[in-house]
C-alpha cells in the first residue's frame, strides 16, 4: 500500500509539475525504457526514482489538459 501512495504520489507530481526532467525530445516507444525521473514521496519528500521500481510492474499514466 505504502508503494502504491509514492506511485501515486509521482505521478501527481508529473502531472502537476509537467515533464519533470524528462526531455520533450524522446518519446518513449512501445518495448523502450522510459526516462528515469525524481520526485518528492508524500511520505517525508524523500526521493523517489522510477529506476527503483526496476523489474516491478508501474503503470505511468500522462495526460495533458490545455
Amino acid at each position: 500500500m505504502r508503494r502504491w501512495k509514492t506511485l501515486l504520489a509521482a505521478c501527481a507530481a508529473v502531472v502537476v509539475g509537467g515533464s519533470s526532467g524528462v526531455s520533450g525530445a524522446e518519446t518513449p516507444q512501445v518495448g523502450q525504457r522510459y526516462p528515469d525521473f525524481v520526485l518528492p514521496s508524500i511520505e517525508g519528500g524523500a526521493p523517489v526514482s522510477l529506476s527503483q521500481f526496476r523489474g516491478k510492474k508501474v503503470l505511468l499514466i500522462q495526460f495533458a489538459s490545455w
